[in-house]
């Protein structure tokens, strides 16, 4: 008959689990105390990761939330400035000098004139001339003009002037020295043409002489309208104009002096003086007929 095989009492046997236990506590301590550093941080790691890409994620989120309003603002921005370059000029913006308190502009059916074009210049002339200051088309400054002036008179005879004095055309040219001269003569004397382009002659040189500097220039002498009342009282007609004319051009031909025809502007067709421009005597200018006169000239030399 077998023995029966001894067993251990349970007292050892729970002493050796108490100690099993023991030495599992104790290496689980050893363990967390020399690994519990870098376990901590191997499990921290991805928590920062996520952190950051939780914060990348929500930085994304917030810039696409805010990338509309954004855009918002910068389409209002682009509106406005769309709309400040439709109420503005794709050029430059000119701004015009304010015109000189003296100058004139003054229109006319066949052209413009400024009086401030002959602020420096001389008008020579008789009865027709001096309407350019009369009707207040230029300054009495810049006329030398009186009734019955002729060439001659203009350097022999003293006339008043604008500043109270009394000079002979001649010596008033001299002291001014006028930037250009116009000659306006002629009109009284054609009954004796012959020694008044003597006279023209020599107030030319004289002029050249006192006023170097100053560029000359020879207006023609004006038609005569039918009718008038000079034709019929001193014998004068439209063919001596015409005849005096051409001694006038080609006296400006020889000293190279610029003939300004004058003359060609105010005929008509049927060769009198247009009525338009005529004064009831049939020699003189209404006013417009001085704004005629400044045009063409302003247009012809500009």
């Amino acid at each position: 008959m077998a023995k029966p095989k001894n067993r251990l009492p349970n007292s050892i046997i729970i002493l050796n689990i108490i100690m099993i236990v023991i030495v599992v506590v104790i290496c689980v301590l050893l363990v967390s105390l020399l690994y519990g550093d870098q376990f901590t941080k191997e499990h921290d790691v991805p928590s920062v990761e996520v952190s950051s890409a939780a914060t990348v994620e929500a930085e994304s989120t917030a810039e696409a939330k805010a990338e509309p309003a954004a855009t918002t603002t910068t389409k209002a921005t682009s509106s406005v400035s769309m709309t400040k370059r439709t109420t503005e000029p794709t050029e430059p913006v000119v701004v015009p000098d304010e015109p000189d308190e003296t100058e004139e502009t003054v229109e006319y059916q066949t052209g413009v004139y400024s009086k401030d074009f002959f602020k420096d210049d001389l008008f020579i002339g008789d009865s027709i001339t001096t309407g350019l200051h009369l009707f207040d088309r230029l300054d009495m400054k810049n006329v030398a003009a009186d009734t019955g002036y002729t060439p001659y008179k203009a350097y022999t005879e003293a006339i008043p002037m604008h500043d109270g004095t009394s000079q002979t055309a001649l010596d008033y040219a001299e002291k001014m020295q006028p930037k250009r001269i116009f000659i306006m003569l002629g009109s009284n004397g054609l009954a004796a043409a012959g020694p008044m382009e003597d006279s023209y002659k020599t107030l030319i040189e004289k002029l050249t002489v006192a006023c170097p500097d100053t560029m000359l220039y020879c207006i023609s002498v004006s038609p005569l309208a039918k009718g008038s009342t000079y034709e019929s009282a001193d014998g004068l007609n439209n063919e001596a104009v015409k005849k005096f004319n051409t001694f006038i051009k080609s006296i400006c031909s020889e000293y190279g002096i610029r003939y300004i025809d004058l003359y060609s502007q105010l005929v008509g067709e049927d060769g009198y003086f247009l009525d338009t421009y005529a004064e009831v005597d049939g020699m003189h200018f209404k006013s417009a007929t001085y704004d005629l006169m400044l045009a063409y000239i302003q247009d012809s030399i500009g």
